[in-house]
């Protein structure tokens, strides 16, 4: 089944993106999604009819990232011997690196707008922050879970000047989500409407900007990356890519909650409940998410 579910109304020159795993809360497998996303950005970029990009996700979330076990994958956790850094980095390349998806979020030649209901979470934020506009429904939640588990990496320097210094360590140290509330208050998007006037709003917006002319759209667009470059938002990247494969290097100490290990030996049931144990502190996890699935 195809990941993406990619629409275009020529007539309002607004292409509709969709994420369509809703079993899995559109989680995210490498290497097939992320290249199937890129496509229909590039699709877009060369349609003359297109000057808009809303991007969503099908069923009760935006997205939950990254699927669990690619993330372990990914790390070299699922072979006896660990995989080279070399390999690891070029395992990563595809999603911050220059040519990888975000980067290509952020880079897209049309407007790119995220309609952002439920759980925003992991890869499905950080394309959300790559977008150029973001829409939240009240019940979404923000956060990349991995901060908690795996170490701090991803593109900070384009978090930073999204929500400051103090924002962004207390997401990533903490791990508590932002509520759609919050995330409207600290910058990191532009309006918070009622699930049931979602559409509408985002639909609005995308019909008022891609009414402009499409030069002016296009040649903006450069400007802004052009200006994003100068304040080193791509070198970002670059270093999400470099810091991911030195935190797949993580020594954890005895004691001490590993991910990985547990995935390995008990299963996703079974790691989700040790995680939960652990983090007894975090009271704001069985309430945050009875509240989402509630609204659901």
């Amino acid at each position: 089944m195809s990941y993406c579910i990619y629409e275009v109304d020529r007539e309002k020159r607004i292409a509709t993106l969709t994420f369509n795993r809703p079993e899995k809360l559109n989680a995210l497998v490498p290497m097939d999604d992320l290249e199937e996303v890129i496509d229909r950005l590039y699709e877009a970029d060369r349609d003359n009819d297109v000057a808009v990009v809303v991007m969503k996700g099908a069923g009760r979330a935006f997205g939950s990232g990254y699927d669990i076990d690619a993330v372990r994958a990914r790390r070299g956790f699922t072979e006896e011997k660990r995989p080279p850094q070399r390999r690891r980095y070029w395992g990563v390349d595809e999603w911050w690196g220059r040519r990888g998806i975000l980067q290509k979020i952020l880079t897209c030649d049309k407007v790119t707008i995220a309609q952002v209901h439920g759980y925003c979470y992991g890869g499905h934020f950080e394309m959300m922050c790559a977008c150029d506009m973001a829409i939240a429904s009240k019940d979404a939640l923000f956060t990349h879970p991995g901060y908690t588990y795996l170490g701090i990496e991803g593109p900070i320097p384009l978090y930073v000047l999204m929500i400051g210094w103090r924002r962004v360590k207390e997401m990533m140290l903490l791990g508590k989500p932002l509520t759609a509330k919050e995330a409207h208050e600290f910058g990191l998007v532009n309006r918070v409407v009622s699930m049931e006037k979602l559409d509408k709003e985002v639909a609005q917006i995308a019909e008022t900007i891609a009414s402009r002319p499409l030069d002016g759209i296009v040649m903006g667009k450069k400007e802004f990356q052009m200006a994003m470059d100068i304040m080193g938002l791509s070198a970002g990247y670059d270093l999400a890519s470099i810091s991911h494969t030195l935190m797949s290097n993580l020594k954890f100490e005895p004691g001490e909650f590993n991910l990985m290990r547990e995935l390995k030996d008990k299963g996703r049931k079974g790691m989700y409940s040790s995680r939960d144990e652990r983090y007894s502190d975090q009271a704001w996890r069985d309430k945050d998410t009875k509240k989402t699935t509630k609204k659901k």
